[in-house]
């Protein structure tokens, strides 16, 4: 496939490497027992963001949004969230606005992970609501079609790749423009392309450790749904798509070549990395 520079995103040129730069906006806390083990979602961000890039953080719900924020910023990346974009909350005016602004105004590459991605469709004009068909969690065959096979966003992956997903809600009308890029079993969008920006349902920080702290966490309430909290979590395995989705994206982006080798941050510094490169990072909590 072809990754020029041209290819990636036309009309707009590339930082170079050397001035990576990506703001991550965080949008909510882990369950309390998975925060406790491995960080917050800030920390699995920066596992699998190349070293090279310089990971700013901020957090929408408490850090009320004006465009000079993304002065300088070469990427945006939009966490999950225990909430839903449809909520009444007051920030979530905030991070519309941050979307808008960066995907419609300045065309900086942006990525939407789960509730990053219901963001990226609600402030762009879709529409987001509860998924009919229910609860998906776990590791889940996702499916690319044709476009999704062309994007860039999943080079070096298979027709079908596995993922790690936990979300109640989906995008059930993309913004206008908006190109579908893959589905799965139980969701219609599990990826869209806008432009210069990518929404993904599925979670590409998340590892097979995370997802089961998840269904321990949650196993009464899966119950209640009719869903076996234990065959669940036996069923949930590592997978590689998504540390290189998150490569191509920072090959978009700035130009980065991956690193195949790059060495895993460790599990404690993942806990403490922080808002720019590897500096110290204040995860806290609500």
């Amino acid at each position: 496939m072809d990754m020029s520079l041209g290819s990636r995103l036309p009309g707009k040129e590339l930082r170079p490497a050397l001035h990576a730069r990506c703001l991550l906006v965080r949008c909510g806390d882990p369950e309390p027992s998975v925060a406790r083990e491995h960080g917050c979602f800030a920390a699995w961000f920066r596992r699998v963001i190349d070293p090279r890039v310089e990971l700013d953080v901020v957090d929408i719900r408490t850090e009320p949004f004006v465009p000079s924020r993304l002065d300088g910023v070469g990427a945006v990346m939009v966490t999950g969230s225990p909430h839903s974009v449809y909520d009444p909350h007051p920030w979530l005016a905030s991070l519309d606005a941050l979307v808008r602004e960066a995907v419609l105004v300045r065309a900086i590459p942006y990525l939407g992970v789960c509730f990053g991605h219901q963001a990226l469709a609600q402030a762009c004009g879709g529409e987001v609501a509860k998924n009919p068909r229910g609860r998906e969690m776990g590791t889940i065959p996702v499916a690319l079609n044709p476009m999704g096979r062309q994007s860039p966003l999943f080079d070096g992956l298979t027709d079908v790749f596995d993922a790690q997903a936990t979300h109640c809600d989906t995008v059930v009308r993309p913004p206008p423009g908006a190109r579908v890029l893959a589905a799965s079993a139980k969701d219609d969008c599990q990826a869209f392309t806008l432009g210069t920006a990518w929404g993904v349902q599925f979670h590409p920080e998340v590892t097979a450790e995370v997802l089961r702290g998840y269904v321990r966490a949650r196993a009464e309430r899966l119950r209640t749904e009719g869903i076996d909290p234990d065959t669940l979590h036996d069923a949930i395995r590592d997978t590689a798509a998504g540390r290189r989705i998150v490569d191509n994206f920072l090959s978009m982006a700035f130009g980065l070549t991956p690193e195949a080798d790059r060495p895993a941050v460790e599990q404690s510094t993942l806990q403490t990395a922080g808002p720019m490169g590897n500096a110290p990072m204040e995860c806290g909590g609500s």
